[in-house]
């Protein structure tokens, strides 16, 4: 898969054919956006021409209402998905002021048409500029027959609607198993081991400290059934969101992994978690041998909750 990040205006044929075009914004890369994919990849083989997916460097919300927004998926992370679904073009446009002050046939024009779109592939709600009129019903008036529009209709799945706000709410609340079937897969936050207070290693659970990009959805404070991926190896893990409360009075929240069966120093190595089930809040314990306690207690739970899936 090839990233092309383009500014507006660009110039002509940055892909050199016809292709197939899907549109969205596609945070988290979650199962309504699989299946539009899917649809779109399909329409591509029966073509014969490449799969292009657009999408955005930052929600459109950021610029339109100079909202800070936080998202399931880094851009890398984005790719990543991406790429496991074949996609051959990622074209991520940088959303600045004056493509946002693109009218809904200039849109078309200058984006759509210019990209040599055979068939333009979006969810029933997608908008390319105020909703009234940028939407997906008043579509083919703009496209004026130029290229084919495929309509993918609001997905569900056991029930619940997927969307990317249903999913950060799951998140921040918790819910990793909710989280984790409307993704297709459990929630990932990836970064670098970051030199923590070592006060694991004091206890004797040795901990890497997750750097994290700071717009990414964060899991409520507590304590987690997580893997962990360090030295491009995974391991059954526990992870800790939180301030610390025994131990230290600081404001600064952290996110720590206690991997089983490593214990070897990583500082500044790449470092993923899955988020898997949630199995407690955060306590304040009244000495350091009560929380090593639970922290056993914490270990053994987790380790009993991997055994059961396998």
């Amino acid at each position: 898969m090839e990233i092309i990040h383009l500014t507006y205006p660009f110039k002509e044929n940055i892909i050199p054919q016809n292709i197939i075009l899907a549109l969205g914004f596609f945070d988290g890369v979650h199962r309504g956006h699989q299946e539009l994919i899917k649809i779109a990849k399909e329409k591509a083989k029966q073509r014969h021409l490449p799969l292009v997916v657009m999408t955005f460097d930052r929600h459109p919300k950021e610029v339109y209402q100079n909202k800070k927004v936080t998202y399931i998926d880094t851009l890398p992370e984005k790719a990543y998905k991406m790429q496991k679904l074949k996609v051959d073009y990622l074209l991520v446009m940088h959303f600045n002021e004056a493509f946002s002050k693109l009218t809904a046939q200039e849109f078309v024009d200058n984006i759509i048409v210019k990209l040599h779109a055979d068939t333009v592939v979006a969810g029933f709600d997608y908008t390319y500029g105020p909703k009234d009129t940028a939407n997906m019903k008043n579509f083919p008036k703009f496209a004026q027959g130029r290229f084919n529009i495929i309509n993918v209709p609001k997905q569900s799945y056991d029930g619940q609607k997927i969307g990317s706000t249903e999913i950060k709410k799951a998140i921040t609340s918790g819910n990793m198993e909710l989280a984790a079937k409307l993704l297709g897969f459990p929630y990932v936050m990836s970064g670098y081991v970051g030199h923590g207070l070592r006060n694991g290693h004091k206890l004797g659970f040795p901990t890497a400290n997750l750097v994290w990009s700071e717009d990414k959805a964060v899991p409520k404070i507590g304590v987690y059934a997580t893997k962990t991926k360090i030295c491009g190896k995974w391991y059954d893990s526990m992870t800790s969101v939180g301030y610390n409360v025994t131990i230290n009075q600081g404001k600064k929240l952290y996110i720590e992994s206690n991997l089983f069966g490593f214990d070897q120093e990583a500082y500044d190595e790449e470092m993923v978690i899955k988020w898997y089930k949630y199995t407690r809040g955060e306590i304040k314990f009244a000495n350091l041998k009560e929380l090593t306690q639970q922290m056993s207690q914490d270990e053994a739970e987790i380790k009993n909750y991997f055994a059961a899936m396998n």
